[in-house]
């Protein structure tokens, strides 16, 4: 191979490098997924306390929370409509504008939530118009949050994240990561053991190919941390994951139902368990289908 030759490919290589930490950091902090997906059947109906705007920044935190849960559009439409009733108030502070911005992230996440894992790719080549609308929304109540004084490790940890859900190649990838990255290290340096960033960190190391520092046995270890530390069902299913790709099918199975019993609402998470349970040679791979979305094994 020629100087020129061995110079292309290290070039190609450290951008390659980049596009994949970025893509992990933001998988990280969002979903789990690799594209947009119709409304599952299996959805719950939205819930009526979650129409109450009257709560407080937490009790309406809990109501998103509920909602992320349910897996249903209709939940997540009704919490969005009273969190930002709740920021727009003459009293609203700059957490409750966080909590908008987080409402609107959380949205964009379930807009992924049937689609399957693929490693080291974009979640998109163009943004959808709906996914747009979501990450504008949370973009401009980040910068209201600011505006009102938000430094605390959640709005970073939001603001990463919605930047990454913007990453459609190798150049936008090269555009955000910087202020990716920066929004991470401000997030870590107030909330060290926040479970969702020790996902984010287990997914970099997760998701990268292996001349690229891929390392389940590494993620592995984070994912636990955040499952520790109180993570929700994603940080499960990803433990699961790297367990599969390690050859640890047991394990993989116990990680996927532990994430199942967590969210019998999610679907990803009870299709996926199905399909280790079955040897399939792909389980993380490819979509969830109606039937799967749909299916209660045991309920």
């Amino acid at each position: 191979m020629s100087t020129v030759d061995r110079r292309t490919t290290a070039l190609m290589r450290r951008l390659a490098a980049v596009l994949f930490a970025a893509l992990a950091a933001g998988l990280g902090l969002t979903t789990w997924s690799s594209g947009e997906a119709a409304t599952a059947p299996a959805e719950r109906e939205a819930r009526p306390e979650l129409l109450q705007t009257g709560g407080s920044t937490q009790e309406l935190r809990s109501a998103l929370e509920d909602a992320r849960r349910s897996c249903s559009i209709d939940a997540l439409e009704a919490a969005i409509a009273a969190i930002e009733a709740h920021a727009r108030a003459p009293q609203a502070d700059a957490a409750a504008w966080t909590l908008l911005a987080e409402a609107r992230l959380e949205r964009a996440q379930r807009r992924t939530l049937l689609r399957g894992l693929t490693v080291g790719q974009p979640l998109f080549s163009e943004l959808p118009p709906q996914l747009r609308e979501d990450l504008d929304a949370g973009d401009a109540a980040i910068a209201e949050a600011r505006r009102r004084g938000a430094d605390s490790a959640a709005s970073f940890r939001v603001e990463a994240s919605l930047l990454s859900q913007r990453i459609t190649g190798l150049l936008s990838a090269l555009r955000y990561r910087g202020d990716i990255e920066r929004a991470l290290q401000a997030a870590s340096a107030r909330a060290p053991d926040d479970p969702q960033l020790l996902v984010a960190r287990g997914l970099q190391l997760l998701l990268a190919p292996k001349l690229l520092g891929h390392d389940p046995a590494g993620a592995l270890t984070r994912f636990e941390r955040a499952h520790a530390a109180g993570a929700d069902e994603r940080a499960a299913i990803f433990a699961g994951m790297a367990c599969w790709l390690q050859g640890e099918q047991q394990q993989a199975l116990r990680w996927l139902t532990t994430a199942a019993e967590q969210n019998p609402d999610n679907p990803f998470a009870r299709a996926v368990l199905a399909r280790v349970a079955a040897e399939e040679p792909d389980p993380f791979g490819r979509d969830v289908s109606a039937a799967e979305a749909t299916e209660r094994s045991g309920r």
